[in-house]
């Protein structure tokens, strides 16, 4: 072969490996393992959560385990889709809403000297987990048998901030912003705005559809029992308290929602009162023992 003829050939090669690194592969819902990925990190997890990123839409501009800039670009648009806290880092909290997203199921072959602990080790399951996931009785097992690896269990499972309202919350919910709430007692979610108030949140739904779930989870009937609710705000999750009657004023005139209605956090009063209301702290103390 002509060294021109070499040149082509290695050059055809080189070209052709850069098209199928760039091409997005298929969701694996890869092993993350069980340590944070984070700017710098490299290997094999980094290399699956690109993958799977990019097969998810968030592309990270390239394959190749190294967990640099572009990549933390893409876990920051994730995380912000899934209404996660956004630091750009793939914790139990990612890791899990991953594997929520790409609903597949992950595999491994067993190979000679392995064991099943070790597999589950390896990719942060429990053993009996593993083995219920596979049906097995015995955790003695020839090579190329292929397990399933199920989701680890509970990952990313946390409770909301019991977060102060005149410290923290009314800061990190300002009027005239969004946040999103989840009724914990029905799992029913809406968006709601928040008009004003100073000793707790008055807000309004944003949508007529947000109305009409909000409705839903108070079994089609406005009333002022208090809800045990959280709130979702640009990602940080706190613990909350709904009351549902239409009153006072509002600034959006098509929800088909006459007025506003209280979201109370701790510590927060009524304004009518100026007093803290028992009712409103039990169910912020209810939504604060809520996994979600």
């Amino acid at each position: 072969m002509t060294k021109k003829r070499k040149n082509f050939v290695v050059t055809a090669v080189i070209l052709a490996f850069m098209v199928v690194s760039m091409v997005p592969g298929q969701a694996l819902a890869g092993n993350y393992g069980t340590s944070l990925l984070k700017y710098g990190s490299r290997g094999q997890a980094v290399y699956d959560l690109q993958q799977d990123l990019t097969a998810l839409g968030f592309n990270t501009y390239g394959i190749d385990g190294i967990f640099g800039p572009k990549t933390q670009n893409a876990v920051i648009a994730f995380q912000k889709s899934k209404w996660l806290a956004v630091d750009g880092i793939v914790g139990n909290q990612t890791k899990a809403a991953l594997y929520n997203s790409l609903g597949a199921k992950r595999t491994y072959t067993l190979k000679l000297g392995d064991s099943l602990s070790g597999v589950a080790a390896k990719y942060g399951v429990s053993l009996n987990d593993l083995m219920q996931a596979n049906g097995l009785s015995s955790c003695i097992l020839n090579p190329g048998v292929v397990l399933v690896i199920p989701a680890p269990a509970n990952i990313g499972a946390r409770n909301p901030e019991m977060a102060d309202w005149w410290t923290v919350v009314n800061k990190a919910f300002p009027r005239k912003t969004q946040a999103t709430v989840t009724d914990i007692d029905t799992g029913i979610t809406f968006n709601i705005y928040r008009y004003g108030g100073s000793n707790h949140a008055d807000v309004e739904p944003v949508t007529a559809a947000d109305t009409a779930k909000m409705k839903q989870a108070y079994g089609g009937q406005w009333s002022w029992n208090r809800r045990a609710v959280i709130v979702n705000v640009n990602g940080r999750v706190f613990a909350g308290s709904m009351n549902g009657m239409p009153h006072g004023g509002q600034d959006i005139y098509n929800n088909n929602f006459d007025g506003q209605f209280c979201i109370h956090f701790l510590n927060s009063r009524t304004h009518g009162t100026n007093r803290v209301d028992a009712a409103h702290q039990a169910a912020v103390y209810k939504a604060g023992n809520y996994k979600y």
